[in-house]
This record gives structure tokens, sequence and C-alpha cells, in this order.
């Protein structure tokens, strides 16, 4: 069984401390919340915690980088991979949602929002991206069984061979 626990941590960016304080508001109790109020905060971060965040809550229009421009740099770092971000904003353009999409958010929730919404979102993503992980887990702890067996199953057609052709049987 997956859980979640309040050692998971989730990055709130955005340049409003007010939108920051609500969502941090609605998730503190279940999870560590750490607040960036811009882009390049936001991977400064990244960087400090990368694979200790469960998820990032990111708004797209911030000063000096912004939501794009993080997601870019989480795409060039390969943080996407493993750190699931949703997108928070008050931009509703087709343009954005997809180029949000494109650059590989896992969701995208328009401002203004239900905190009932936002914390399932949030606790279906962190849960989704935990059993992916798991599943990962143990499709390479089975790949390692496989070619274990494989390699044994060589050692002992070889010994066979050996055995039963007294001829050739040392070449």
């Amino acid at each position: 069984m997956i859980t979640i626990s309040r050692e998971q941590k989730i990055l709130i960016t955005d340049d409003s401390e007010i939108n920051r304080s609500i969502l941090a508001d609605i998730l503190e109790n279940e999870y560590e919340i750490i607040e960036a109020e811009n882009g390049v905060q936001a991977v400064a971060a990244l960087q400090k915690y990368n694979v200790e965040l469960a998820l990032v809550l990111l708004d797209i229009v911030m000063p000096e980088m912004d939501g794009f421009g993080v997601l870019e740099a989480m795409n060039e770092h390969h943080w996407i991979e493993d750190i699931p971000v949703i997108m928070i904003s008050a931009e509703t353009k087709s343009s954005y949602v997809e180029r949000a999409y494109g650059l590989g958010v896992c969701d995208f929730i328009n401002r203004p929002f239900d905190a009932l919404v936002v914390h399932r979102r949030v606790m279906n993503t962190i849960l989704l991206y935990a059993k992916q992980k798991k599943l990962i887990g143990l499709l390479g702890e089975q790949l390692i069984e496989k070619e274990r067996n494989n390699n044994m199953m060589i050692d002992i057609l070889s010994h066979i061979v050996e055995f039963r052709n007294g001829e050739s049987g040392q070449h």
C-alpha cells in the first residue's frame, strides 16, 4: 500500500504571496511545503531538493523567470521525468495550456480554484507517481531475476553438453 506522508515535499511557486499562502493552507497538514516566489527560486529549490520533491505547483506569469522557463529547466535537467508538475494559473488561453502540457505538466488548474479540487488532484498525482515508481522498481527486479535465471540456465546447459560429449566436451 502506498501512503502519503508528512515528509513528502511540495514546491509551491507563485509570485503572489496570497496564492502561495492559500495553497499552503490547503496542503500543509499532509505535506511539507516549500515556497518560491519566482522561477529562479523554483529552479534553485529543484536543484537543492531534486527527487525529494513529490510535486511542484507552478504559476505561469512570474517575474525573473516564468513558469515555462521553469518547465524548460526541468526538461533540460530531466527533473520532469521524476517530479510531477501541476500548473495553477489564471491564464486560460489554449496556447498556454497546450504549451504547458507540451513541456510535461501533469495537470492544469484554472484560477480561481476550488480547494477540494486542488487537494484531490495533488493527492491523486502524488499517488499516481508513487505507484509508477513502485512498478518501475518491480519491473527492474524482475529483469534482474530473469537475467540471473538465464545465466544459470546457460551455465547448466554448458555443463550438460560438456559431460555428455566426451570427444568435444572440453571445447
